[in-house]
């Protein structure tokens, strides 16, 4: 069905939109990344002021969460949060420089789990011919860690990573962002045209990430996240108890000390109790609800990396 015409000054502003996207890109190229990273702080700082609506929000998302926490530690939690937003952003337009520089994005060793990489990982759960799905969310710089994992299953020989993405209501913008995506070797699946790329990409074996902490206005089920019911899209979930496949949750912080980028995983949720059994299925709520444990434990680890300016427990339905 064709789209909605569109007026020409319309497409006036999406093109010049798609201009100065260039011009900034060009910038990213070019600048320091300390210059950069100042500027993105900067802007993080006043866009804190100038939107009022975000910042009521991210303070109501805090006392949820953080309900013993004074109202000046929210607020202070919070100037924290926009300003490591700022940085980010940077960070996720550079993410082809910094991406594959040494020493700009480090692993952590997984605790409690056997001394492999994050690539030998995903090797020993790829062998077993059900996909792999890397489930993340809005922490950090997640356009940095897409392009980490896409670099490190080309090691593995496992690429390209498969990302569920939203599409940019500009199409000369959008095709740069995802041409940009796919250069970093990502194949983009984008979310308006269903679960069935996804579905296809894993079930032919392939390696996925999906980010699964925003609240997405569907019909999806309300699962605890930090203690309290909030709408979590299941269908990657469904998916994965139907192919049984496993899933490794992962999760990017920065160090503001060093400026580096700091990889962290969890243990594997798999989707059925006895693996390789599917009548051992897990019940849909049960294994949502240890994603979103998974996706807590990042953020109650470093909350100042998360992004608090979404409706995430639907606040603002509830006024």
């Amino acid at each position: 069905m064709a789209g909605h015409p569109v007026s020409p000054a319309r497409r006036l502003r999406r093109r010049a939109y798609w201009l100065l996207t260039l011009v900034f890109l060009g910038l990213v190229r070019v600048s320091p990344v300390s210059w950069g990273r100042c500027w993105g702080r900067w802007w993080g700082r006043l866009a804190l002021r100038l939107r009022r609506r975000e910042r009521r929000l991210g303070l109501d998302n805090l006392a949820l969460v953080f309900p013993a926490v004074t109202t000046a530690d929210r607020e202070a939690m919070l100037r924290r949060s926009a300003l490591a937003l700022g940085r980010n952003f940077f960070d996720m337009m550079a993410a082809g420089r910094l991406a594959g520089k040494s020493g700009m994005v480090r692993e952590e060793p997984c605790l409690g789990e056997p001394p492999e990489t994050f690539g030998q990982v995903v090797r020993r759960l790829h062998q077993r011919g059900r996909g792999v799905l890397i489930l993340t969310g809005h922490f950090g710089c997640w356009e940095l860690l897409g392009a980490w994992i896409a670099l490190r299953l080309a090691e593995e020989g496992l690429g390209p990573l498969g990302v569920v993405t939203g599409t940019i209501h500009n199409p000369p913008v959008d095709r740069l962002i995802q041409g940009r995506r796919r250069a970093l070797g990502m194949k983009v699946l984008p979310r308006e045209q269903g679960a069935r790329g996804l579905l296809e990409h894993l079930r032919g074996g392939g390696v996925a990430a999906v980010l699964l902490d925003q609240n997405l206005a569907g019909d999806d089920p309300a699962v605890p996240f930090c203690g309290h019911p909030a709408p979590t899209p299941a269908g990657p979930a469904r998916m994965a108890l139907r192919l049984g496949t496993p899933v490794l949750p992962v999760a990017v912080g920065c160090d503001t000390e060093t400026g580096v980028h700091l990889v962290r995983r969890q243990g594997v949720i798999e989707p059925w109790w006895n693996p390789g059994d599917p009548g051992s299925a897990r019940p849909l709520d049960e294994f949502l609800a240890a994603w979103n444990v998974g996706l807590e434990a990042f953020l109650r680890r470093n909350p100042a990396e998360w992004v608090w300016f979404h409706d995430r427990w639907n606040l603002r339905s509830r006024v």
